[in-house]
């Protein structure tokens, strides 16, 4: 500034303008933008503006408007000058391209197709329309890419297109689904889609109203929550509806305007909402339970803009003990999303230890608990109250089953990195209900300090609820529980057909995209379906279209993402932070089938179940994704930027050959190899500085962030390190170590690439897959988060052929019935009970049989034994001389009772069941090789039923190959069971042994299992050593009792006892320590009324028998 007689003159002015932008969280780690100007002062051209003397009114913000013209993309500068003929030429590229492997680059296209629809007008866009419409490859193209666009004019297109009755109804959907959430919310825009939302076309067909009236409450939830007024007209239309079906009590109608008014989440709203709820509306009597809590969840969305409006409407619901218990807790859900204070959760709680109703305590007590876990800032305020509020309450709350209602919350956030997930269940139960009321799920997502509800499902069972409890069916206790309800459920005919029995509603990004009632009419459907011949009918039809040979080509594109922040700088041009994602998945599907005999016109069952079938699918599907992260100046005219691209692409082809020949019995399966070597998946990402301008569209200067010339200047040698299955051995680690790079710093501070190349050869299939990793980034600058994800990084997986014979294909072939000894590739040998060898595997198994026989009559243990009375306060074993003396008894009653019977007849017939029985069933897996050398395995099981007795065995079908596997199983009384495994050469190297029983322990009910290890390959034990070292802590965190008594060696025992219907009693012995819990809670009932004698009944029978008692809740 320099004085002069007139005033101060501003000689000279300088500006320095920076952003900075992270994703993280790490002090000093950001990236950077930095402007610069400066103004000197030459001369004053004309006299000086006199400022007035005047009032100055207040505009409100200083916010920069920006003018209506159309955006360019950040990640491409194009020249347009025809942009009907380029949207041509581009749809031309796209759709005729032959996509058996979608190229990396379409992705890239296709963001090109989206940018020059942008600058067409919509006469041009109607007029490709006309052009391509009765192409399908164009007209899909031109339908994936319109909605994309944005624009007043794409959706004026689209207004267009439809009322024109120009697109089919899951064209319909799809596009107005994307449109919704793509095209810019602004009045016009709301106003346009209005009409066509409220238009007598989309009026008249339901699945087509549901879908735009939800858009409709999606647009003005857009348009809201950006702008600063928010206009309570838009919500006219909706509000007037409401008016409406309230006075006409038209559920559906109410049922969706609620879903609207959900997705608008305007507070205007509101006191249409409460209408329908118990201490605000009047007309209470007229509205189901349902009406009422879809008026609670429409607050959801409210809550966000007006927490303390909703939370006092949502409060005075949740109190009230005379409401229904399911609003209660859907209140208490809404009432969470309000975000309440400390105060408020703990008064809560207070007022929970007299709540009457167990189902409401149990899903808040739930609800409380799992948030005190909770890692997330976001609920850091609710963690800490809830975890001064759970003090106050009864523990005795978390002992309640999931019988009753239950909430579930589990979160896992990384504060460094600022990302992070949420998922979330709520199980709303009744005491009288047979299934859930309601259950709803949601995953939320946080991603550089945004988040968002990335998906949310809710299910309603209310209509079968009360149907099934209106039943007489369910009053008949002669008969179980899951009796009852099959035939409750057939007695749905006489349901009136409005009555839902059921709902589920879909939301994404917490808006609901659709929603489906279940009713009398759905039910009726599916019956018809499954019992009136249409399944054969359609599997006719279908073996008909690929007897004539299918070829289906599939292409979806879809700009996954498109976040832009564009704000002014003092170079007077627009600064922008740009995140773009698009992908494209395609499938080409060519599928032949030969049958015999051919298909005649009219196709029954009987039919289908004489004919041979051959089928031949080649398949190759691929996906190619690219995204780009963009920040700096973007016009129309120039682009300087730094940006982020990353490139994903999958590639894997596959032929496949199926035969079935029905009346054999036999299917065969083979899978033929593709060519190779192939690049199954690359990835790349990569860091770059780019200038381009208009004038030279095609030299666009891009440079890497890390130099490559200075990388490969400073770097060392790059190491690639080849590994198959047998080179993991301690030399080949050694030396692996041995040449890695130096751990410390190297002297000049230059990056150091990384480069290498892991493959492992998969056996007998004669491929081997290689995972390339590329690396190198400017953490010699700074090792943070941020810089090491600057600079050039890559992976790539590879197939490619092993050494050795070449393999044609692999083959799996399934042969049921005794035509199975037939197809068997080699001849099973096994060792014959006579000889000496037996003798030993004889011994063996009698050991297993008499160590897991009893007495029938006799009682396992003594329970007061086993654990303390229930009078005690302790409900675990903490004494470790009871558990001892517990297990002594445990051991001396499992090893009584009565073994020869048992055992004599086993040892009266050979040990191969072949030798006089045929197999049941056979499966083969083998490898076609060139040079014709079997390898692969074999899988044969036989069913001696006069024994009870069954075996398994697997057998390398390699000429030189011993290697067997046995298992022996056998029903020893119709509560005991044992079986034996050994495998290895000749089935002599490995083996364990199993027994397991069923029976009574006094008056409860009980069974066992043990598990020996006779033998068994080393590195089994030594993961069982290590897992060992981790079951003290996770005893402790599961309240399991521990005792360091020493049991059987080799030997895991589990004893279980049902002392009541609701608890049970378990006891673990391992080698080296003995677990025990007492009266551990069970979520369901298991009543045993229907098991009158254990010793006299099957133990699949009594296996059904609990499964459909314990259906009963």
């Amino acid at each position: 500034m320099k004085p002069t007689p007139t005033g101060v003159v501003f000689t000279e002015a300088t500006v320095q303008e920076i952003h900075q932008f992270t994703p993280h969280y790490e002090i000093g780690d950001a990236t950077q933008m930095e402007t610069r100007q400066t103004l000197t002062f030459l001369e004053i051209m004309a006299s000086p503006i006199i400022p007035i003397s005047a009032e100055y009114l207040a505009r409100g913000s200083l916010q920069y408007e920006f003018s209506t013209e159309t955006l360019w993309s950040p990640i491409q500068l194009m020249r347009i000058s025809n942009p009907q003929a380029q949207i041509v030429d581009a749809l031309n590229h796209l759709a005729t391209k032959k996509l058996e492997e979608v190229h990396e680059d379409v992705p890239l296209k296709y963001i090109q197709l989206i940018q020059l629809m942008r600058f067409a007008s919509a006469d041009a866009v109607e007029g490709i329309w006309s052009q391509f419409k009765t192409r399908p490859n164009f007209r899909k193209w031109i339908l994936d890419a319109v909605p994309a666009v944005g624009t007043l004019a794409a959706l004026k297109f689209i207004k267009k297109i439809i009322l024109a009755d120009e697109l089919s109804i899951p064209e319909f959907t799809q596009v107005l689904l994307a449109a919704v959430h793509m095209v810019t919310a602004n009045l016009d825009t709301i106003k346009m889609y209005s009409g066509l939302a409220l238009s007598h076309k989309v009026q008249e067909t339901p699945v087509l109203r549901d879908v735009a009236m939800l858009g409709y409450g999606t647009m003005i939830n857009r348009y809201c929550s950006d702008a600063l007024e928010c206009p309570v007209e838009l919500l006219k239309p909706i509000h007037e509806i409401v008016t409406e079906a309230t006075a006409e009590t038209d559920i559906a109608e109410i049922t969706l305007i609620l879903k609207v008014l959900g997705n608008a989440g305007h507070p205007a709203s509101i006191k249409y909402i409460t209408k329908f709820l118990p201490l605000f509306g009047n007309q209470i009597p007229h509205f189901p339970l349902r009406v009422q809590v879809g008026a609670i969840l429409a607050l959801k969305a409210v809550a966000k803009k007006e927490p303390k409006l909703v939370q006092n409407v949502v409060l005075q619901n949740f109190v009230n003990k005379n409401l229904h218990p399911e609003l209660r807790m859907v209140s208490w859900i809404v009432l969470l999303e309000t975000k309440p204070g400390m105060g408020l959760i703990i008064t809560l709680a207070r007022a929970l230890r007299k709540e009457p109703n167990l189902q409401v305590a149990s899903l808040v007590y739930s609800h409380m608990k799992a948030l005190t876990k909770s890692t997330s800032p976001e609920f850091a305020p609710i963690a800490a109250a809830c975890n001064v509020a759970i003090r106050i309450l009864s523990p005795k709350l978390e002992k309640l089953t999931f019988l009753y209602s239950k909430a579930i919350f589990l979160d896992g956030y990384e504060s460094r990195l600022m990302v992070g997930a949420v998922g979330s269940a709520f199980i709303i139960n009744d005491v009288a209900t047979v299934l859930p009321r309601a259950v709803v799920a949601k995953a939320r997502a946080y991603l550089a300090g945004a988040a968002t509800d990335v998906i949310e499902v809710g299910i309603r069972t209310d209509g079968i609820q009360e149907a099934l409890l209106k039943s007489p069916f369910l009053k008949d206790e002669m008969q179980p529980r899951m009796k009852q309800v099959l035939k409750a459920l057939k007695a749905f005919k006489a349901l009136p057909k409005k009555q839902p029995l059921g709902s589920i509603y879909v939301k994404l990004l917490g808006q609901e995209i659709a929603f489906a009632n279940v009713g009398k009419a759905v039910l009726e459907q599916a019956t018809q379906l499954t019992t009136g011949g249409y399944i054969p009918e359609l599997a006719g039809e279908a073996l008909k279209a690929m007897q004539n040979g299918i070829a289906f080509k599939y292409a979806k594109p879809l700009l996954v993402a498109e976040v832009r922040r564009i704000f002014p700088s003092v170079a007077g041009v627009p600064m922008e932070f740009s995140l773009y994602t698009a992908a494209v998945a395609a499938a080409n599907l060519k599928v032949q089938a030969i049958i015999t005999p051919p298909l005649t016109e009219t196709i029954s069952v009987a039919h289908l179940m004489k004919t041979d079938v051959k089928l031949t699918a080649e398949i190759l599907p691929s996906i190619a994704l690219q995204t780009f992260a963009v920040m700096g100046l973007n016009t129309g005219f120039i682009q300087a930027a730094s940006m982020a691209r990353g490139k994903i692409s999958t590639f894997f082809p596959l032929k496949v050959e199926a035969k079935f020949d029905i009346p054999n019995a036999n299917f065969k399966i083979q899978v033929f190899p593709i060519v190779l070597p192939l690049h199954a998946v690359t990835a790349r990402i990569e860091t770059l500085a780019v200038t381009r301008n208009i004038k030279e569209v095609n030299a666009e200067r891009i440079t890497p962030i890390v130099p490559e010339a200075v990388v490969g200047q400073h770097s060392q040698e790059i190491h690639t390190s080849v590994i198959s299955p047998g080179d993991l051995s301690s030399e080949n680690v050694n030396h692996l170590a041995s040449v890695m790079p130096p751990a410390e710093e190297p002297e000049l501070r230059t990056s150091v690439p990384v480069h290498r190349t892991l493959c492992s050869v998969v056996p007998h299939i004669g491929v081997k897959a290689c995972l390339e990793i590329m690396s190198c980034n400017a953490d010699f600058i700074k090792n943070t988060t941020l810089y090491n994800m600057i600079g050039q990084h890559g992976v790539h997986i590879n197939i490619a052929r092993a050494d050795g014979p070449a393999v044609e294909g692999l083959e799996l072939e399934v042969q049921l019935g005794p035509r199975a000894a037939k197809k068997l590739l080699k001849e099973i040998n096994i060792v014959d009970a006579k000889t000496p060898k037996f003798k030993t595997v004889l011994q063996k198994l009698k050991e297993i049989l008499e160590g897991g026989q009893r007495n029938n009559n006799s009682r396992f243990f003594n329970h007061n034994v086993l654990f303390y009375p229930r009078s005690t306060s302790s409900r675990s074993i903490s004494s470790s001389s009871s558990v001892r003396s517990s297990n002594s008894h445990l051991s001396k009653e499992l090893s009584s009772g009565q073994n020869s019977e048992h055992f004599k007849p086993v040892k009266e017939q050979a040990i191969f069941l072949g030798d006089s029985l045929p197999p049941v069933f056979a499966i083969i897996a083998r490898v076609v090789r060139v040079d014709r050398k079997l390898l692969g395995y074999q899988l044969v099981a036989y069913l001696d039923r006069p024994t009870s007795r069954v075996q398994i065995i697997v057998v390398s079908i390699a000429v030189k190959d011993n290697w067997k596997m046995c298992a022996n199983g056998i029903l020893l009384s119709k509560h005991e069971v044992a079986a034996r495994i050994a495998w290895g050469a000749e089935r002599q190297q490995y083996a364990i042994s199993i027994s397991a029983g069923a029976g009574n322990h006094g008056p409860s009910p009980m069974a066992y299992l043990k598990v020996k290890c006779e033998k068994v390959p080393t590195i089994i034990t030594t993961y069982a050593k290590s897992l060992a070292e981790y079951i003290p802590g996770v005893a402790q965190m599961t309240g399991l009792a521990i005792s360091d008594e020493k049991n059987i060696e080799r030997q895991i025992e589990l004893v279980i006892v049902v002392p009541t219907e609701r608890t049970l009693d378990i006891i673990i012995k391992t080698p080296t320590m003995t677990l025990s819990k007492s009266n551990l809670v069970l979520p369901i009932a298991l009543t045993f009324e229907a098991v009158p004698a254990y010793p006299e009944e099957d133990v699949m029978n009594i296996i059904r028998n609990l499964y459909v008692e314990a259906s009963s809740g």
